[in-house]
């Protein structure tokens, strides 16, 4: 009987990276941008969407957490970097020490790579229409789609980015430049749980019943007239909620790609 080879998937190893930057998005995240050296740069290609692992020694603890690539591959290869970006958790080892204590210059362990919620490739040269339903940090991931899929000759975008308020949006220049570099392919809505948003129809949380009637308004937008592509990645509930309203809507689940992010708790307003 012959024995059938199976190719050896190697392992993503951890190298230290150099902290080139760290910008300040709110009051509650930042984001990181980590050098690559050449010698590195092939175990650092990754697919637009993909997550590294970050690792530090945290008083005595070893901390690990994953964080969402926020370039495109092209902009990482482009620019030698990677830039990841992170919401504080009250109470969070990592995205405390990485507020409070990370430095451009210092240096963290980076694990390579990895994960499957992506862009998927595309087979044909036909455009295609790609919509996305964000929340909180979920928008990291997002932004790297984003940019990979406007970077497509044809293809368009539409997001629906959900946040408390407008203090709390992540990445809002750069989707703004975004908008400016892809006139007319690239359609954001803002929605707000905590404030009013541009319109009635984003004022209030994304529940089922929302959710439905934003996509009844920006999802036909794009060169198909419908969504060739779904993403939708935040909170456990959003995402259940999206995953259910597309299912009603009858979106193909082969085209409805989704990861769930950790949301902290709202702080009670009656401080109890």
């Amino acid at each position: 009987m012959a024995l059938i080879s199976r190719p050896v998937r190697r392992r993503p190893q951890a190298h230290p990276l150099v902290v080139r930057a760290l910008d300040r998005l709110t009051q509650r995240s930042v984001a990181l941008t980590l050098g690559v050296p050449p010698e590195l740069a092939p175990r650092y290609v990754f697919r637009a969407g993909q997550h590294v692992t970050l690792r530090a020694q945290i008083g005595d603890q070893d901390v690990r957490r994953d964080y969402s690539i926020c370039l495109s591959p092209r902009q990482a290869a482009q620019r030698g970097e990677l830039r990841v970006a992170s919401g504080l958790v009250d109470g969070g080892l990592m995205s405390t020490w990485l507020r409070e204590r990370v430095a451009p210059g210092d240096e963290i362990e980076v694990v390579e790579p990895m994960g499957e919620f992506v862009l998927p490739g595309q087979d044909e040269a036909a455009p295609r229409h790609h919509v996305a339903i964000a929340a909180g940090s979920g928008i990291t991931p997002v932004l790297s789609i984003v940019t990979a899929a406007l970077e497509r000759p044809g293809d368009t975008v539409t997001l629906v980015y959900g946040n408390r308020d407008r203090a709390s949006v992540m990445f809002r220049d750069e989707l703004a430049q975004l908008a400016h570099e892809h006139p007319g392919r690239l359609r954001v809505g803002y929605a707000y749980s905590r404030e009013p948003g541009e319109s009635d129809l984003l004022s209030g949380r994304l529940d089922d019943r929302r959710l439905a009637a934003v996509l009844a308004e920006f999802a036909p937008a794009g060169p198909t007239g419908r969504a060739d592509e779904w993403y939708l990645c935040g909170p456990a509930g959003l995402v259940l909620a999206a995953r259910h309203v597309l299912g009603e809507l009858g979106a193909d689940p082969a085209h409805v790609h989704h990861e769930v992010f950790y949301e902290p708790p709202a702080p009670d307003p009656t401080g109890s």
